[in-house]
């Protein structure tokens, strides 16, 4: 008897497939356009219609020599340049050539003035391309009186979309003195503290950009619980309309006050990103205070009791710290409930950082592809093509969202539409009680269902073939987000 159920069960397997082969073919005679929401004047995209950048190798991509611009900054502040070489000319670019050498990928680019340079972006060229040929596009392009009064930054300008992040710092003062620290804080010679109009003309000024998707807004700095608008800025996100709003924390002061985790909450604090390098005292030790690991614990229970969702934020860098990164997630397996998401953050040598030796660059540079092998080393969990994809690749359930909530909707969904070679992440389904973790792609075909969903979208736009396994309490994310963008890496 079972064998034979065996067998219709194959043959109910191949009739759906057969019937969903026609149903797709029958989907591209005659797609239904795209309808456009109150929130952008542009209809939505079809997949097919989205954009996306030049990927694939070898190729001719911009960069920056990272001689040239330290030099022109510097220029800038002493008041021998204008400003506004920044907005008109292409000071300090270079052009650069993405290439494979020996099964890794690198950029290599060559200055007039300052010479050759080389970078590591990979390790592994099948995991590189893999993450590229998952690019689902880009979004609309930005529109709208908002995007000709902001987006005027010279070639860094936004053109598509409006972002997934919108990172205020509000202060350049700090409670600690951090090596590495992308922002230099404390150590600039000066004080920038953001007023309490500017912070609001900043976020006012961000809804005015269409597409108006949500953003995730993250107030940063320095450490910005030293602000004394901290409470009001948060506030006043969740006035204005934005539901994720986030703060870039060390933890000190949330680990000093009680009070202070509570009114962050009731003013609408929904996530605190928690500097955190690794389990124990030892393995946070190069950030110079001897308890770090305490203070961390202690941050973490007061925003928990409070309310608040935490993100531990790594910097990771090779030879320093990137041992702990199995350690790091164990602690957010064994601690479910109050750990959602983690994110990982290879040093991107800015800030403190930038004045390095070749030496210790290339020895400490650490790619999405060291990030992935390392959880797989550390953990065994992730399989490198399997379960990991660009973030970017998030943006296929904001357009099912967008479709799901129709053209009435003030708001479109976060959409993060970052280059593929920018960031990465591993969905987990985590059972809360027993603490057993799998990648939700260990039983879930991401590419054949978003392939069905992506061909469904031309006629039939509110059904995706997804099927979630019965019985997952609850999912965390594992973030791996790298500033590595050819722009903007070395």
């Amino acid at each position: 008897m079972a064998k034979a159920i065996k067998y219709v069960e194959q043959v109910g397997v191949y009739a759906a497939k057969g019937v969903w082969a026609v149903f797709e073919r029958l989907n591209r005679i005659s797609p239904n356009p795209g309808f456009a929401p109150k929130w952008s004047d542009i209809p939505l995209q079809k997949s097919w219609q989205k954009e996306k950048p030049p990927l694939g190798w070898p190729r001719t991509t911009d960069s920056l020599c990272p001689k040239c611009v330290p030099e022109i900054r510097q220029q800038i502040l002493d008041g021998k340049l204008p400003h506004e070489v920044l907005l008109n000319e292409k000071v300090g670019e270079i052009k650069a050539q993405i290439i494979e050498r020996d099964g890794q990928i690198l950029m290599v680019k060559d200055c007039p003035k300052h010479g050759h340079f080389e970078d590591l972006m990979s390790i592994d060229a099948p995991f590189f391309k893999h993450l590229e040929e998952s690019f689902p596009g880009r979004d609309v392009r930005a529109h709208g009186e908002g995007d000709k009064n902001l987006h005027h930054h010279g070639t860094s300008t936004v053109t598509h979309g409006r972002g997934s992040v919108l990172t205020i710092d509000l202060t350049n003062r700090c409670n600690m003195m951090c090596d590495p620290c992308f922002m230099d804080a404390n150590q600039v010679g000066f004080v920038h503290e953001l007023t309490w109009d500017e912070i609001k003309t900043m976020l006012d000024n961000a809804i005015t950009v269409k597409p108006k998707r949500q953003m995730s807004v993250q107030f940063s700095g320095g450490e910005p619980t030293l602000s004394p608008y901290f409470l009001d800025a948060v506030a006043y996100a969740r006035k204005v309309g934005y539901n994720s709003v986030q703060a870039a924390s060390n933890g000190i002061e949330f680990a000093k006050s009680k009070e202070l985790c509570r009114a962050a909450a009731e003013a609408g604090l929904r996530y605190v990103y928690l500097q955190f390098d690794g389990i124990g005292n030892a393995a946070n030790s190069h950030r110079k205070v001897g308890n770090l690991f305490d203070v961390k614990l202690q941050a973490i229970n007061n925003l928990y009791e409070a309310g608040v969702d935490i993100v531990p934020v790594t910097t990771i860098i090779n030879g320093i710290n990137n041992e702990q990164v199995g350690r790091i997630i164990q602690f957010a397996l064994d601690n479910p409930k109050k750990i959602n998401f983690l994110s990982f953050q290879p040093v991107s040598f800015t800030g403190r950082d930038e004045d390095i030796s070749e030496e210790r660059r290339l020895a400490q540079r650490y790619t999405l592809s060291h990030m992935a092998k390392d959880v797989k080393t550390q953990t065994g969990m992730g399989d490198l093509v399997r379960d990991w994809f660009p973030i970017s690749f998030m943006s296929t359930f904001s357009d099912w969202a967008d479709l799901i909530h129709g053209p009435a909707a003030d708001w479109g969904a976060l959409s993060c539409g970052c280059h593929p070679n920018c960031g990465i992440g591993m969905a987990v389904m985590i059972d809360k009680e027993t603490k057993e973790a799998v990648p939700v792609t260990a039983f879930l075909k991401y590419g054949q269902g978003i392939q069905g969903y992506r061909q469904d979208q031309r006629r039939c736009p509110r059904k995706i073939p997804l099927h979630l396994r019965h019985g997952a309490r609850t999912h965390a994310q594992l973030r791996s987000l790298h500033g590595a963008h050819p722009l903007q890496d070395h």
